[in-house]
Formats: structure tokens, C-alpha cells, sequence
């Protein structure tokens, strides 16, 4: 009985560059991707207003990749790790779901990656050429044999940026290794990535008027950007204990170095993470259960540098950062007739935070500190199954989202240690729906109502412009309607379309004598809606998308919005060549077709009115595929 969207190879949408998260999440309601094209900072992904507070990465929406946890226990999600181009289907739950996922669980995305061919051997290669210096090369290979299957890849992305100051450059590899028995299945994969991103920093709106393409004048001066590696390995081993029950248990280990100038600092960090889950699952004829439990640890080693043109300057944070969290659930769904089936889930997360301060000098105090984080996050839902492949569905379900370890150290005060005013933000969500699905067809619709208190408020501060620090407003009130369609007409046209109505909306937050009750949560566009109409003929397919976002709030006091934006795309996927074993595909697309200046994410309460973060004009790519 939740709102969910399910994106497979099929659906998602072909011919696009696959530069951000967003190509493959189109036409799901209820999900807003910010695409800054800028890799150093990545997309920024809300579900329902969760997560909009990111200035980097994800926040508050728990993202998992082939199984394995791309969330960090202190909430922290970064996604360059994952080369875009090989997602080959994506889940979305929306609405709070920490009973099933824990911390940083206001809604959860499911991605996979491409296994292992069927055959007992292929190979595939892909190059993508486009717009602003875009280049994308890929190779692959693997296959099947009996019980065993493997799949090895190497990928770089480059990319010049339509901005100055915002070059990027990643290269990934990746291997799976997977083996299926009688009762016993087991897969082991491995990930890198080495990245270098400039950044060219937020603009004001005098700034965009005079030229969308520059960088902020201070971000060059400061060469803001980000150079780093990451490395993550996991295991997953499933075994059937009988026919009705099933163990699963998972670890993975992650390592992640960061160098990040940003102005007037430079962070480094030197990451290390790792965790274990065992799951317990049952299912009888009236009565599915699952119980488990999950342990995850991260290390942090963190130094703050006083940025020097680029350069490090007098050493100004040096600590150690430690995360434990432990978590406890289960969750059962009982047939309670023969329609009607009821879900009720429990979890408790346990979260400590250690900071060692190895700056102590007798006018720098001792900052190092603990902080434990715990809550309770129940569920429960029914749904009513109709004649003609309806369901109906309602759900009360909750959300516990600690502040992560960065913007626990990110003290306005400049000290070391944690922020000891931040606390954790819960969310509280009542939610009604509707699905229907006969043959190709299908539908959905979903309305909502959220309790946030507590909420993590993003802001700067004159002195260290381009970092920001983190509050709690008191309460926020989110409402919201989702629908989605798609169907066939004809054999050959298929058309999909989507509707969402987020109004979020502080109930109670005030800084200083400054009252902000009733104003809009800024990040969160209130209306966003989409469509898509593809043609497919003797395997050709033309695809036309429009996608529509209202203007949006960028401060808490409302004084500033982001204007509305429609865009447009077009994409073809040409008919496959064969010859032999070898297959020859070619793709391509134009993207804002009708040239529109929008802007493609925003930075909220950003000190100076530097709050927009512009979006490309016409752009366009090709890319052939060879199998």
C-alpha cells in the first residue's frame, strides 16, 4: 500500500545522453531531479519535498544500487559512482519509508545496473558524442555458463560544460560475479570511480541577465571544484531455507577520498564505510513476514583548509568523525480477506556520532563531542483489490532523517566538533491512492499529507559565502496530489503523462524577530507535469518530450522565485543492423529544442542573492552501440 513507480529498460527513456538521473525518472509523479549539470556537486533528487535542502549529493531519500546501500548511515548519498548509461531499471517509492530503509528514508530509490548477458559470451561498446564537449565511450563484456555469471565494464565521461569554470571528467569501472544454485545464490560486485569537476558557483539574477555562461567571478578566483575516488565492494547471499522461507545477508565496504575546494575553504576528506544486513523472510498462504537487522559504520577523517587561490592554506578544522547506526525491523502483510490486505511495519535506529578534535591549543578549546540519534518509525497501510485491475490503497507512514556528519560539522561559529542546536528532522505522512494496470495500459494517483517537524533549513553566512549550515525550523505542513498515465493508441504511438501538486508550507519557523508561517518551503516547485508521445515503426522509434515546472521559492522569507520553465526534447532510436553476431544501433536527440533560459536547480537562501544555478540552451547528441 505505497505510491511506487517502477522504470525498466523498457519505459526508460531511450535515446537520451544519460548524463543525470533524471533521463531515466521522467514520467514518474512526485520525484523533482534538479540537474545542475555541474559534476562536482551532482543532482539534486527530492521526493515530496525530501531532500531539497542538498547542496550537494542526495539527502533524505534513501538510495540503494544493485542491493547495496548508497546512502551513508549518517544520511549522506553520493551517486558518481554509478555510470548512468548502464541503469537498466529504477524503482521509486515515494512518501516516507523508514520503517523499511531507516534513517534518511523520506522516500527511496532502487536502482540496477546491467548484469551479466545471457549468452555465454558478449560484448558490447558505446560512443556518445554532444554538446559542450560532451563525450561518453563505454565497454563491456560477459556472459552465462550453467550456474555462474560475469559482466566487466570501463566508462569515462567528459564534458566541457556550457558554463566556464565547470569541466568535468569521470572514469568508472565496474565487475560482477554471480552464482546461482539449487537454494543458494550469491553475487559479489565491485565499483571505482576517479572524478575531477570544477564548479562555477550559484549567480545572482543581475549575473544571469548579463551572461547565463559565466562562472561567479569568485568561484574562478578560488578554483572551486572537486577531485576524488570511490570504491565500494559488496556481497549479497541469498539461501532458501525451505519453500516458504528465505535468509538474506548482505555486507559491503566502501573507501571514498574528497578534495574539495569551495570559497574560503578546502575540505578534505578521507572516507570509510561499511555495513551488514540480515534479512528473515517467511511467506504462507494468508501471511507474509520479514524480519532483520542491519549495522553500518563510517569513519570520517576531516581537514578544513583556509583557501588560497586554489591553494591550502593555515590548517583551520582537523577531527575524526565517527557514525555507528544500528537498525531493528520488521514488517508483516496479512490477507484479512480475500480482497483486502493489510500491512504493518516497525523499525528502530540507533545513531551515534563521535567528533575528535585534534585542534586543542589554550585559545582553541577541546570541541570533540557525542550525539545519539534514535527513533521508532512505524507503518501501516491497507489495500483493496477491485474488479478490472484496480487497487486501492491508503497508508500512515513515517520518516526519521538525521542531519549527516557534514552538516553536523558545518558550525556557523566556525568551532570544530558537532553542531549541538541540530537535531534530526521526522516526518509524519497520511496518504490515499488508486492504481490500475490492463494490459499496456496503466494509472495511478495518489494524494498525501505531511508533518515535518523539526525540519533541516539550509542557509549561508556573509563570512563564508558558498558553504552552507543548517537549522531547524520548527514545522512544516506538506500537501500534495500525483497522478500518472500511459497507454497505447494503436500499434504503433504510445503516449505517457504526469501531474504533481506539492504544497509545502512552514507552520511554525522563526529567526530572530523575522516570522516565516505560511510562506512556501523554497526548493520545491509547487507544480510539475510532463508528457511523452513516442512512435515506433520496424524498429524505429521517435519520442517527443515537454515537461513543465512552476516557479518556486528560493528563500524562507519568499522574497525571491525561480522562474517557470517549459522544455522540450526530441529523441530517435534508429532500427538495429545486423551482421552476423554483431549488432549496430544509433541514437541520438536535441535537448531544450526551443532554446528556453531556465534555471536547472537552485540554491537556497544563498548569501548575496546568488540563489540560481542556470540550465543549457539547445543542445544535441548522437551515439552508436555496437553489440
Amino acid at each position: 500500500p505505497y505510491a511506487s513507480s517502477v522504470r525498466t529498460a523498457a519505459s526508460l527513456a531511450q535515446g537520451t545522453p544519460a548524463t543525470a538521473l533524471d533521463d531515466a525518472l521522467r514520467g514518474v509523479p512526485g520525484i523533482q531531479v534538479d540537474n545542475r549539470f555541474n559534476y562536482a556537486l551532482g543532482e539534486r533528487i527530492s521526493v515530496r519535498g525530501a531532500g531539497a535542502r542538498a547542496q550537494f549529493g542526495v539527502r533524505g531519500v534513501r538510495v540503494l544500487i544493485d542491493g547495496i546501500p548508497a546512502t551513508l548511515p549518517d544520511g549522506q548519498t553520493t551517486l558518481n559512482q554509478v555510470d548512468l548509461s548502464t541503469v537498466d531499471a529504477v524503482e521509486v517509492l515515494r512518501g516516507p519509508v523508514s520503517s523499511l530503509f531507516g534513517n534518511a528514508a523520506g522516500g527511496a530509490i532502487l536502482i540496477e545496473t546491467r548484469g551479466p548477458p545471457a549468452s555465454p559470451f558478449a560484448a558490447r561498446a558505446t560512443v556518445t558524442s554532444g554538446s559542450n564537449g560532451l563525450l561518453r565511450t563505454l565497454g563491456e563484456g560477459g556472459g552465462s555458463n550453467g550456474q555462474l555469471g560475469y559482466m566487466a565494464r570501463v566508462s569515462r565521461v567528459a564534458f566541457d560544460g556550457f558554463r566556464s569554470h565547470s569541466t568535468a571528467e569521470n572514469t568508472y569501472a565496474a565487475a560482477r560475479l554471480s552464482w546461482l544454485g539449487t537454494r543458494n545464490a550469491v553475487t559479489a560486485s565491485l565499483n571505482a570511480v576517479r572524478y575531477e569537476a570544477q564548479n562555477p558557483g550559484s549567480l545572482s539574477d543581475s549575473l544571469l541577465r548579463a551572461n547565463r555562461n559565466r562562472a561567479f567571478q569568485n568561484n574562478v578566483a578560488q578554483a572551486t571544484g572537486e577531485t576524488g575516488s570511490h570504491r565500494q565492494a559488496g556481497v549479497q547471499w541469498r539461501r532458501a531455507l525451505s519453500a516458504e522461507d528465505a535468509l538474506e545477508v548482505t555486507g559491503w565496504v566502501i573507501g571514498r577520498t574528497v578534495d574539495n575546494p569551495i570559497p574560503a575553504r578546502i575540505v578534505v576528506v578521507d572516507r570509510r564505510a561499511g555495513g551488514t544486513r540480515a534479512l528473515l523472510r517467511g511467506d504462507r498462504a494468508r501471511l507474509a513476514w520479514s524480519a532483520g537487522i542491519e549495522h553500518e559504520r563510517q569513519h570520517d577523517d576531516r581537514q578544513n583548509y583556509l583557501n588560497t587561490a586554489g591553494s591550502r592554506g593555515a590548517l583551520v578544522l582537523d577531527q575524526g568523525e565517527r557514525v555507528s547506526a544500528i537498525g531493528a525491523f520488521a514488517q508483516a502483510s496479512a490477507l484479512v480477506h480475500r480482497r483486502v490486505t493489510a500491512l504493518v511495519g516497525v523499525r528502530h535506529d540507533r545513531t551515534g556520532f563521535r567528533a575528535e578534535d585534534r585542534i586543542v591549543t589554550a585559545t582553541n578549546p577541546d570541541d570533540s563531542g557525542r550525539r545519539t540519534l534514535d527513533a521508532l518509525s512505524p507503518s501501516a497501510g491497507l489495500s483493496l483489490s477491485l474488479d478490472g485491475g484496480v487497487t486501492v490503497y491508503s497508508n500512515v507512514g513515517t520518516a526519521f532523517e538525521t542531519p549527516t556528519t557534514t552538516e553536523l560539522a558545518n558550525r556557523p561559529d566556525g568551532a570544530g566538533g558537532f553542531n549541538p542546536t541540530l537535531e534530526p528532522q521526522r516526518t509524519v505522512s497520511y496518504e490515499v491512492g488508486a492504481r490500475h494496470a490492463r494490459g499496456e495500459s496503466s494509472a495511478q494517483l495518489a494524494v498525501f499529507h505531511a508533518v515535518v517537524r523539526d525540519a533541516l533549513i539550509p542557509f549561508e553566512v556573509a563570512n563564508v559565502p558558498g558553504r552552507q549550515f543548517f537549522r531547524n525550523a520548527g514545522r512544516t505542513g506538506t500537501r500534495g496530489v500525483e497522478a500518472a498515465g500511459s497507454t497505447p493508441l494503436g500499434e504503433a504511438i504510445r503516449v505517457e503523462a504526469n501531474y504533481t501538486f506539492t504544497d509545502a508550507q512552514f507552520r511554525s519557523y522563526s529567526i530572530g524577530s523575522a516570522t516565516y508561517d505560511g510562506n512556501s518551503v523554497p526548493g520545491v516547485a509547487p507544480h510539475r507535469a510532463g508528457a511523452s508521445l513516442s512512435y515506433v515503426v520496424r524498429g524505429t522509434a521517435l519520442a517527443a518530450d515537454v515537461r513543465h515546472q512552476s516557479r518556486m521559492a528560493v528563500d524562507d522569507a519568499n522574497t525571491a522565485w525561480s522562474p517557470a520553465f517549459t522544455l522540450a526534447d526530441l529523441r530517435v532510436q534508429v532500427r538495429a543492423i545486423h551482421a552476423g553476431k554483431v549488432r549496430l544501433r544509433l541514437a541520438g536527440g536535441v535537448q531544450n529544442v526551443l532554446g528556453a533560459e531556465y534555471n536547472a536547480s537552485v540554491v537556497v537562501n544563498a548569501f548575496g542573492r546568488r540563489y540560481f544555478e542556470p540550465g543549457p540552451g539547445r543542445t544535441a547528441h548522437v551515439g552508436v552501440t555496437v553489440d
